[in-house]
């Protein structure tokens, strides 16, 4: 099937993995959707890659078997701007598909996915405020903190402060930790957890617990159906703070920049 911008088509192949499928869902709503390019699989399966260009390098997502995604790589491969490189969000099945087809994978990083179970998560006291746009200066300020050794959150911008949830903690002019969401996305019901970041002189306070804590208790607040982030495999300690506030591991995957190193001629 070729390129589609048919919203429903999209949804309902989502929706056969919504925990996993919840950054994708949320690119369907209006104020995500104009960076989303989807690639869905021919003859109704439920598989599809999504090429969003609102960052640069553009995020590569892919959803389903990888049977019914190796169809795909040639029509992502065909467009325009194909030689520049993507971001990924992928299962291990699909980076290997990927290697397997002319793609090289650079700094890959194992990753969880974890979903809030509303069941579990108990409010906690915390001394966070809700940031908004006005805030923006002040919370790039803060990410710059990460400047120096690599820690900078890599996805942010004004317009999450706009359309999302972000709670900080304040010291006078400063703030000295803060979460938000990477998109939210009511009418998908989705919502996705991140930038948390806390000052380098301020950690071991709790302080990064208390905002994700102020975040996930304001999206649960709203109803939202779905409520995910993401943790590297070998950061145990936030995977802890993440599972006492009510989230639990759903599945691995993989992050790093894929870039196409030979043509593709057949899928194998």
């Amino acid at each position: 099937m070729p390129l589609t911008a048919d919203p429903a088509t999209v949804r309902e192949i989502l929706q056969t993995d919504r925990r996993w499928a919840v950054y994708a869902l949320a690119d369907l709503a209006p104020e995500y959707s104009a960076g989303a390019r989807w690639h869905v699989a021919a003859h109704g399966r439920p598989a599809l890659l999504l090429v969003y260009r609102g960052f640069e390098p553009p995020v590569l997502f892919a959803h389903g078997a990888v049977a019914d995604l190796a169809p795909l790589l040639p029509e992502v491969a065909a467009e325009r701007d194909a030689e520049r490189e993507f971001y990924l969000s992928v299962r291990p099945e699909a980076a290997d598909l990927l290697r397997a087809n002319g793609y090289e994978i650079r700094d890959e990083k194992r990753m969880w996915r974890m979903v809030a179970d509303p069941a579990r998560f108990v409010p906690r006291a915390h001394t966070a405020v809700r940031l908004g746009p006005a805030d923006y200066e002040a919370l790039a300020s803060l990410h710059r903190d990460g400047d120096a050794a690599g820690e900078t959150p890599p996805f942010f911008n004004a317009g999450m402060l706009r359309h999302g949830v972000y709670y900080g903690i304040c010291e006078g002019e400063a703030i000295v930790a803060a979460a938000g969401t990477h998109v939210l996305a009511e009418r998908e019901s989705v919502a996705a957890i991140g930038n948390v970041y806390t000052r380098r002189d301020r950690r071991g306070r709790g302080l990064g617990a208390q905002v994700s804590g102020a975040v996930t208790a304001e999206l649960l607040r709203l109803g939202l159906r779905t409520v995910a982030l993401n943790v590297g495999e070998s950061n145990a300690a936030a995977m802890r703070v993440y599972q006492r506030l009510g989230f639990e591991r759903y599945c691995e995957y993989r992050e790093g920049i894929a870039a196409r190193v030979q043509t593709i001629h057949s899928i194998v």
